[in-house]
Protein backbone atom coordinates (compact mmCIF):
# COMPACT_ATOMS: atom_id res chain seq x y z
CA UNK A 1 0.00 0.00 0.00
CA UNK A 2 1.24 3.57 -0.91
CA UNK A 3 1.15 5.96 2.56
CA UNK A 4 1.37 9.33 0.67
CA UNK A 5 0.05 11.08 -2.45
CA UNK A 6 1.42 11.69 -5.72
CA UNK A 7 2.54 14.87 -4.46
CA UNK A 8 6.28 14.84 -3.28
CA UNK A 9 7.48 18.23 -2.03
CA UNK A 10 4.96 18.49 0.44
CA UNK A 11 3.15 16.31 2.11
CA UNK A 12 0.33 16.78 4.78
CA UNK A 13 -2.27 15.26 6.47
CA UNK A 14 -2.94 13.35 10.04
CA UNK A 15 -0.06 11.07 11.46
CA UNK A 16 -1.18 8.06 11.40
CA UNK A 17 2.52 6.45 11.15
CA UNK A 18 6.06 7.17 11.37
CA UNK A 19 7.89 8.38 8.49
CA UNK A 20 11.18 7.47 7.58
CA UNK A 21 13.93 9.22 5.35
CA UNK A 22 17.17 7.35 4.44
CA UNK A 23 19.60 9.42 3.41
CA UNK A 24 23.36 7.89 2.99
CA UNK A 25 25.74 10.08 1.01
CA UNK A 26 29.75 10.16 2.97
CA UNK A 27 32.20 8.29 4.72
CA UNK A 28 32.52 5.60 2.02
CA UNK A 29 33.81 5.65 -1.31
CA UNK A 30 31.01 5.60 -4.02
CA UNK A 31 29.25 2.35 -5.04
CA UNK A 32 26.59 1.96 -7.71
CA UNK A 33 22.90 1.27 -6.44
CA UNK A 34 20.61 -1.51 -7.80
CA UNK A 35 19.18 -0.71 -10.69
CA UNK A 36 15.73 -1.89 -9.37
CA UNK A 37 12.93 0.03 -9.25
CA UNK A 38 11.45 0.34 -6.26
CA UNK A 39 8.25 2.07 -5.05
CA UNK A 40 9.00 2.92 -2.24
CA UNK A 41 12.58 4.98 -3.59
CA UNK A 42 11.53 8.72 -4.73
CA UNK A 43 15.30 9.23 -6.39
CA UNK A 44 18.28 7.67 -6.46
CA UNK A 45 21.94 10.16 -6.09
CA UNK A 46 25.41 8.82 -6.95
CA UNK A 47 27.05 11.39 -4.94
CA UNK A 48 28.26 12.79 -1.58
CA UNK A 49 25.83 14.62 0.01
CA UNK A 50 23.64 15.45 3.50
CA UNK A 51 20.74 16.95 4.83
CA UNK A 52 19.70 19.84 6.54
CA UNK A 53 16.37 19.85 8.58
CA UNK A 54 14.87 23.12 9.31
CA UNK A 55 11.59 23.19 12.09
CA UNK A 56 9.87 26.02 11.55
CA UNK A 57 7.59 25.51 14.03
CA UNK A 58 5.82 22.51 16.23
CA UNK A 59 4.32 21.15 12.97
CA UNK A 60 6.41 22.05 9.74
CA UNK A 61 9.42 20.32 9.13
CA UNK A 62 11.49 20.93 6.03
CA UNK A 63 14.06 18.54 4.78
CA UNK A 64 16.96 19.87 1.97
CA UNK A 65 19.40 17.68 0.67
CA UNK A 66 22.35 18.92 -0.34
CA UNK A 67 25.22 17.64 -2.38
CA UNK A 68 28.95 18.08 -0.41
CA UNK A 69 30.99 20.04 -3.21
CA UNK A 70 29.73 22.93 -3.38
CA UNK A 71 26.53 23.24 -0.84
CA UNK A 72 23.46 23.64 -3.19
CA UNK A 73 20.18 22.62 -2.27
CA UNK A 74 19.52 19.44 -4.95
CA UNK A 75 16.08 18.09 -3.54
CA UNK A 76 13.50 19.61 -0.41
CA UNK A 77 10.32 18.69 0.46
CA UNK A 78 8.28 19.28 3.83
CA UNK A 79 5.93 18.30 6.09
CA UNK A 80 3.44 19.53 7.79
CA UNK A 81 1.34 17.27 10.46
CA UNK A 82 -0.83 18.14 13.17
CA UNK A 83 1.40 16.94 16.42
CA UNK A 84 0.19 15.66 19.27
CA UNK A 85 2.73 14.40 22.21
CA UNK A 86 1.21 11.21 22.82
CA UNK A 87 4.15 10.97 25.67
CA UNK A 88 3.42 13.84 27.89
CA UNK A 89 -0.66 13.58 28.10
CA UNK A 90 -3.27 11.48 28.05
CA UNK A 91 -6.09 10.97 25.83
CA UNK A 92 -8.64 13.29 27.88
CA UNK A 93 -5.74 15.57 29.15
CA UNK A 94 -3.50 16.17 26.19
CA UNK A 95 -3.81 20.01 24.08
CA UNK A 96 -4.76 19.16 20.46
CA UNK A 97 -1.26 20.54 19.55
CA UNK A 98 2.41 21.14 21.85
CA UNK A 99 5.53 22.27 21.43
CA UNK A 100 8.46 20.19 21.82
CA UNK A 101 10.74 23.46 23.15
Amino acid sequence: SICMSSEKSHYTGPLNGTIHVVVGGGGAHLSDSTTLQTSWSLYKDYDFGFVKLTAFNHSSLLFEYKKSRDGKVYDSFTIDRDYRDILTCTVDSCPRTTMAS
